[in-house]
């Protein structure tokens, strides 16, 4: 309903008349409309005018307010004129104001001549006690906004001495303060001098660092903890902890109490309260996927199989298409932040338009995180599958050793608008007792997405893969490279696309490059509109042939995740003419 102007209907029953007659009758009338009033601002422009009207009472008032307030607000208005440009600098500030008002509303004006702006001549910043050989201070002053030369802002002022204490804090300087801090002011000669003095007193040391748990081995538990007893005491590691523990997942809430008050020595005692999450986690799920059809799904987590840290994990999906049974027996290693190793077995059905399978796999998985945020997992397969695809049939026992990198990185888990996430593996085989196949494959997967402008933006994927075999025709469809579905080429079945044989029947390739392109626009807080084209294929050197889906797509921004409704249509060859793609989760 606009608000300059609201249009009800209203519904009155009448009571029964005279002539013993009831009736309805249908009453529109106009609501008396809300119109914002004119403040018109001259002579400043840009962030002295911002602050202007941010500061100006009287721009919060409707036409309807009343008049003796009004005018009581225009009277205030010069005050508050002359405080919002001296915060920016402006001391000489030369107001001319009207105020008229007329039946509907009211309007007034302010015509402003701000004068010379204060600029800051000298700042002279020293500081001492430990803090004084202390080369994060010493860099701290090289990132202050307000330089000789700069014009006077006091906010930047403000946030400058802010920074100061917050960096003391950081550092361990517990007991730092300043002295001095002046703003020397000279309106005639509109200059300013910037005078302080921090005394930082002595640094601080972590002390005896207490933890309270009873549900994990105290040694296992130390080895997510970073502060150290007789180290220099440091926000940071303090935080590094924190994390270290919040995402180890045995424990719901961690507390970490640094006791600031009663240090001895120079020395901080910390006491870190954990409590710990349920042993059993259960999950049930329900769904749809326009690739593999409806969904059921479980998982079950046991998330301490001993005090050393030891846990499971499990998963069972069930769906026409594809269904998968796994389990994990997980073991933290010296570094459990960063290093673990993983034992784990699966069972996988997959029934497809192009083949038929079934497969089991025995798998053990060294993984590590590198500071840098990347994410390396080396692994060895042993895997059993009997497959069907076209005219092709074949039980396969392969040993694969191999390995995988990983890097996400995004502004936002759950709505992104800048980011990527790129994927790099190898993995191979050599004929042996335990291998039928001899093969080397490599893939990569890479999403990139960048903010346009208007909400929008753009959003890059691409999948390239190629191998080296020697008996093609006895390598597990779970190894082959196909396209088609919602991640891959949409406007075409799930894993549709591929060389075919003499009959026709898709069998799989030794190479695969898929490439697509989208903008997204949002259009309300949680919707927003996509459009899209994606080309690409599996195929043999000798049969390269692309296909590409164009389409249109809905997205709703839900609070777990992004939800995605593709409609595409293929621009070559298909087993349908028009494919719905329904897809939900973040893609980096």
């Amino acid at each position: 309903m606009s608000e300059s102007r609201a249009l009800a209907l209203r519904l009155i029953k009448l009571v029964s008349q005279p002539l013993g007659a009831a009736s309805l009758v249908l009453m529109v009338y106009l609501a008396a409309p809300i119109v914002n009033a004119d403040i018109s601002v001259s002579g400043i422009q840009g962030e002295a005018e911002n602050n202007v009207r941010l500061t100006l009472s009287l721009g919060k008032e409707k036409c309807a307010s009343p008049e003796w307030k009004i005018r009581g607000l225009f009277a205030k208005a010069d005050q508050e004129i002359d405080e919002a440009l001296r915060a920016l600098g402006y001391y000489h500030a030369v107001i001319k104001k009207s105020l008229a008002f007329n039946d509907a509303c009211w309007n007034a004006s302010f015509d402003i001549n701000p004068g010379p702006r204060v600029i800051v001549s000298d700042i002279r910043f020293s500081i001492k006690g430990d803090a004084q050989n202390d080369s994060a201070f010493q860099k701290l002053r090289d990132t202050f906004q307000l330089k000789p030369g700069s014009p006077l802002n006091h906010g930047q002022y403000e946030k400058m001495k802010s920074r100061v204490e917050s960096l003391a804090l950081e550092r361990g300087y517990l007991n730092g303060a300043f002295t001095e801090k002046k703003l020397l002011i000279d309106k005639e000669r509109n200059t300013a001098e910037i005078e302080w003095v921090f005394d930082s007193k002595k640094r601080l040391y972590f002390g005896d660092i207490a933890v309270e748990q009873d549900i994990l081995n105290p040694d296992f538990v130390r080895k997510y903890i970073t502060i150290k007893n007789g180290e220099f005491y440091t926000s940071e590691e303090l935080g590094k902890t924190y994390n270290a523990l919040s995402q180890s997942g045995y424990f719901d809430t961690v507390d970490i109490l640094p006791d600031t008050e009663n240090t001895e020595r120079e020395h901080v005692p910390v006491t870190i309260k954990l409590h710990p999450k349920k042993q059993h986690h259960y999950t049930f799920g329900l769904g749809f996927d326009t690739d593999i059809g409806p969904l059921g799904s479980a998982s079950y987590i046991n998330r301490r199989l001993n005090r050393r840290g030891h846990f499971l994990t499990s998963s069972i999906d069930i769906s026409p298409v594809l269904s998968t049974a796994d389990v994990q027996y997980n073991v933290p290693l010296d570094n459990p932040v960063s290093n673990s190793f993983t034992l784990g077995g699966g069972l996988k059905y997959e029934n497809t338009d192009s083949f038929k399978s079934k497969s089991a796999k025995l798998s053990g998985l060294l993984k590590h995180a590198f500071a840098s945020g990347w994410k390396q997992t080396l692994f060895l397969d042993l895997s059993y599958e009997d497959f069907v695809t076209g005219a092709q049939s074949g039980k396969t026992l392969l040993l694969v050793p191999g390995a995988n990198w990983l890097r996400s990185v995004s502004n936002n888990l759950l709505r992104p608008t800048k980011g990527y996430r790129l994927k790099f593996e190898v993995s191979g085989s050599y004929k042996n007792p335990l291998s039928d196949v001899s093969f080397v494959e490599g893939a990569l997967s890479a999403v990139w997405i960048h903010p346009m402008p208007w909400n929008g933006k753009f959003i890059a994927r691409t999948d390239q893969g190629a191998m080296l075999i020697d008996r093609f025709d006895k390598l597990p469809t779970s190894y082959r490279f196909y396209a088609g579905g919602i991640n891959s080429v949409r406007g075409y079945n799930y894993k549709e696309l591929g060389p075919k044989d003499n009959l026709g029947n898709v069998e799989g390739g030794r190479f695969l490059s898929v490439v697509s392109v989208e903008y997204e626009q949002a259009v309300l807080n949680d919707w927003g509109i996509a459009a899209f084209i994606d080309t690409g294929n599996a195929y043999n050197l000798d049969s390269i042939s692309f296909k590409t889906g164009v389409g249109l797509g809905i997205r709703w921004y839900s609070p777990i995740g992004p939800v995605r409704v593709d409609f595409a249509v293929p621009l070559n060859d298909s087993d349908s003419s028009f494919r719905i793609h329904f897809a939900a989760g973040a893609r980096i």
